[in-house]
C-alpha cells in the first residue's frame, strides 16, 4: 500500500473512532456549551466531514432582531409523515401504506389502508378531516376524524404521482406537487377540482405555504434550487431561487490559491435532496439539504480509497446544510435573502415548527437525532439541544416526520424503519436535552422481508464507518429513494455518472459502468471500499440487495400525444436505429459491454427503466437530456443510427423513451 494512503487509512480510523465516542457523549457535550460557542465552533458527531457542529452558521442570519408575534403557525401549511392531534397522531406509513391514529401514549385507536408508497399528510383540524396523497393511484385521500376514527370520506384525481401537500391558511386551498408529471396543482378541497397548476422540474418533492397565505415554495431532490410561487394573484407566477454556493471549494489541499480550470467542475458543489420546506418567523423559509462536491480539488494528492470525488482524503464530498430564505412580505418588492448553516444531522428531512417559542425542530433520517434551533427567525438564532432517537428497544429509527403537540409542546418523532413514534418532552431554549414521554409499539407491519428491512436501514445509515470516510456518506446521501442525484462524480480519474438504482437492479447484472462486478453483492461491497469504507459483511451486502430489489422502478410521465410515442417505439425497434440491438429483453439491456471509444476500456449497456428520471446519460453524465443524446451532444458518439433523424423522428423517440 503506497504510504500516502496508509496514512489516510490511519487517519480515517483514527477520526472515525474519535467520532463514535463523540456520538456517545454528544447531549453531554452540548450541554456543556453555551449556544453562543456551538455556533462559533461547533460540536458533536461528523454528519458530512470533520469540525462540523450540531448548528453553525456561514455568515450573518437573515433573521430580525426581535422575536415574531407569538402566534401558532399551522402544521397543515405543510405536508409531513405526521400530524398531532387532540393529544394524539395522525401518522401515514409510507411501507405498508396504512394511515394510523394515536392517543397521547402512542397506542393505536383507528387505522385506514390507503396505498403503500403514501407519501403525505395534512390535517385540517377545524373540519376535523385530513389529506393524504396516494403515489401509487394518483389521487389525494379525504379522511374524516370525527367520533375518533378514521374513515374515508372523498377523493379526487391528481397527476401522475402526487407527493407533497400543504392547506392554505383559510383552509380552502390545498397544494399537491407530483414527481412523474412535475406539477403544482391547487385543489379547491370543497369541489376537489382543480384551479390552477404549474409546471415543475424534475423530481419535486415538498411544498410549504407561508403563513400569511401569499406565496409557497417547493423542493427539488436535483436541481440545486427552490421554486417560490407567488399566490397573490389569480394565476400565479414561479420564480426559482437557487441554494447552490456561487464559489468553489478550496481548490487545492494546501494552497488555496492555487488556480482552478474555470471549464472544469473541479471544487464545484451542488445542491440535492431537498425533501421538505417551512416557514417559520419573520416570513423566512427553512429548506434542509445536501451539499454535494464530486469533483474535489486533488492537488498532487488523489487517495483511490479517500471516497468519492477524488480529492485529497480530508475534504468531505457531502456537507450537510440549512438554508433560511428571507422573503419579502404580503405586497413588499424584493430580492430573498439567503443565508446557510451547516449541521451534523446526516440527511436533514423532517421539519416542525412551534411559533409559540420561535423553536424549529430538525430530524437527521441518517443519523436518529433531533436537532432543537431556537430563535429561529431571529439574528440570534442558535441549537440548543441535540437528541438521538430510537425505538423502545433502541434500535434504528429513521425519523421522517415531525409534528409539535400544540397543547403540551411535545416534540413527535415518526420513526420511519420501525414505524413507531416517539414523543419528546424539552425546553427550547434549554440545552439540556429533551426526556422520552412515550414510545409507540410498532403501529404497521412493513410489506418488506426481514433482511430488506436491514437493508433498508444500512443503505440510509450515516456517520457509518463501514460504508465511507469519516462516515461521511451514506448510499442514500447519492440514491435518494434509491434514485439518482444527476451527478458525475471523479471516481479514480474518472468521470463516472451515478447510476439510476430503482427498478433496475434484479436481472441487470452485471454492474458498474465498465461491468466488471458480476453481481450486485459484488457491487455493493467494491462501493464501499470506492466510498473509503472498512467493509460490508457478506450478510450485509446481501441484505442491501435484497431492499434495492424490493424497490418498486419509477412512475413513468403522463403520455401528451400517444401516436407520438407510438411512432417513436417503431424507430426505437427499427433495423434503422439498432436501438432494440442492445436495449431489449424486460429492463431494456443485453447485459453486454462495448468498446465506445471512450476513458473506460469497455461500457457497460445500462438498463433503461425509469429513463425519463434517470438524466443526466452516458456513463460520464455528458448528455444533460434525451434530446442532446439523440443528437449527440455529448462525448459518447456512434451510439446506434441517429445522425440522420429528423427532428420530427427525435421528439417522437423521446416520447417514446420516456415511457419506459
Amino acid at each position: 500500500m503506497p504510504r500516502a494512503l496508509q496514512t489516510v487509512t490511519a487517519l480515517s480510523c483514527f477520526v472515525v473512532a474519535a467520532a463514535a465516542g463523540m456520538a456517545d457523549a454528544r447531549s453531554k457535550s452540548i450541554r456543556e456549551v453555551s449556544p453562543q460557542a456551538q455556533m462559533d465552533f461547533g460540536m458533536g458527531g461528523l454528519g458530512g466531514g470533520l469540525n462540523v457542529g450540531p448548528f453553525t452558521m456561514e455568515g450573518a442570519p437573515v433573521g430580525e432582531g426581535q422575536a415574531p408575534a407569538a402566534i401558532p403557525v399551522p402544521a397543515s401549511l405543510k405536508g409531513d409523515k405526521i400530524a398531532a392531534y387532540r393529544g394524539g397522531a395522525v401518522v401515514i406509513d409510507p411501507d405498508s401504506g396504512m394511515l394510523v391514529r394515536t392517543d397521547g401514549n402512542g397506542v393505536a385507536k383507528a387505522e385506514l389502508k390507503i396505498a403503500p408508497g403514501a407519501a403525505q399528510l395534512v390535517v385540517d383540524s377545524a373540519h376535523e378531516r385530513a389529506f393524504v396523497t396516494d403515489r401509487a393511484s394518483d389521487r389525494v385521500v379525504v379522511v374524516s376524524l370525527a367520533d375518533g376514527g378514521l374513515r374515508q370520506v372523498d377523493s379526487f384525481s391528481t397527476h401522475a404521482e402526487p407527493f407533497g401537500l400543504a392547506l392554505s391558511p383559510d383552509g380552502n386551498t390545498l397544494l399537491v406537487t407530483t414527481i412523474a408529471d412535475h406539477t403544482l396543482t391547487a385543489f379547491d378541497v370543497a369541489t376537489g377540482m382543480a384551479r390552477w397548476e404549474l409546471e415543475l422540474g424534475p423530481e419535486p418533492r415538498g411544498v410549504a405555504i407561508s403563513p400569511q397565505g401569499h406565496e409557497a415554495m417547493v423542493t427539488f431532490l436535483t436541481t440545486g434550487a427552490v421554486a417560490r410561487v407567488d399566490l397573490s394573484r389569480a394565476q400565479p407566477r414561479m420564480s426559482f431561487v437557487s441554494l447552490d454556493p456561487g464559489v468553489r471549494s478550496n481548490p487545492d489541499f494546501g494552497n488555496p490559491s492555487a488556480v482552478v480550470d474555470p471549464m472544469s467542475d473541479e471544487g464545484k458543489s451542488f445542491v440535492r435532496n431537498a425533501f421538505a420546506v417551512s416557514y417559520v418567523g419573520h416570513n423566512i423559509a427553512v429548506v434542509p439539504h445536501q451539499l454535494s462536491t464530486p469533483h474535489l480539488a486533488s492537488g498532487e494528492f488523489e487517495a483511490e480509497a479517500s471516497g468519492y470525488g477524488g480529492g485529497n482524503g480530508f475534504t468531505p464530498p457531502i456537507t450537510h446544510r440549512l438554508a433560511f430564505l428571507a422573503t419579502p412580505d404580503a405586497g413588499e418588492a424584493g430580492a430573498v435573502k439567503t443565508a446557510m448553516a451547516t449541521t451534523n444531522l446526516h440527511q436533514p428531512r423532517a421539519l416542525a415548527y412551534d411559533g409559540r417559542s420561535d423553536t424549529l425542530y430538525v430530524a437527521g433520517f441518517g443519523s436518529d437525532d433531533v436537532l432543537a434551533v431556537a430563535n429561529v427567525s431571529q439574528a440570534s438564532v442558535h441549537s440548543t439541544w441535540q437528541q438521538r432517537v430510537a425505538d423502545a428497544g433502541g434500535g434504528a429509527c429513521g425519523p421522517e416526520g415531525l409534528a409539535v403537540d400544540p397543547d403540551d409542546g411535545h416534540v413527535l418523532v415518526y420513526c420511519g424503519l420501525s414505524r413507531r413514534v416517539v414523543r419528546l418532552a424539552g425546553d427550547p431554549a434549554s440545552p439540556n436535552p429533551p426526556t422520552v414521554v412515550a414510545h409507540s409499539g410498532e403501529l404497521a407491519t412493513s410489506r418488506l422481508s426481514a433482511e430488506a428491512q436491514r437493508g433498508r436501514e444500512l443503505f440510509r445509515r450515516g456517520n457509518a464507518a463501514e460504508i465511507s470516510s469519516f462516515g461521511a456518506m451514506a448510499c442514500a446521501s447519492c440514491h435518494g429513494e434509491a434514485r439518482a442525484d444527476g451527478l458525475s462524480w471523479r471516481l479514480q480519474g474518472k468521470n463516472l455518472q451515478t447510476p439510476f438504482l430503482a427498478g433496475r437492479i434484479a436481472g441487470a447484472h452485471p454492474f458498474k459502468w465498465d461491468g466488471k462486478d458480476p453481481d450486485i453483492q459484488s457491487s455493493l461491497t467494491n462501493t464501499v471500499q470506492r466510498l473509503g469504507g472498512f467493509g460490508i459483511t457478506k450478510q450485509q451486502a446481501a441484505e442491501l440487495a435484497e431492499f434495492l430489489e424490493s424497490v418498486e422502478p419509477p412512475r413513468t410521465p403522463t403520455v401528451d400525444d400517444p401516436s407520438a410515442v407510438a411512432r417513436g417505439k417503431k424507430l426505437f425497434e427499427s433495423e434503422s436505429t439498432g436501438c432494440l440491438t442492445c436495449h431489449n429483453g424486460p429492463l431494456m439491456t443485453d447485459q453486454m459491454q462495448y468498446d465506445l471509444d471512450t476513458d473506460l476500456p469497455e461500457v457497460d449497456t445500462p438498463s433503461l427503466v425509469g429513463l425519463a428520471n434517470s438524466a443526466p446519460y452516458y456513463h460520464d453524465g455528458s448528455a444533460a437530456t434525451l434530446e442532446a443524446l439523440l443528437r449527440g451532444n455529448a462525448s459518447i458518439h456512434g451510439m446506434g443510427q441517429i445522425a440522420k433523424l429528423t427532428d420530427g423522428q427525435i421528439g417522437d423517440l423521446v416520447q417514446y423513451l420516456e415511457t419506459l
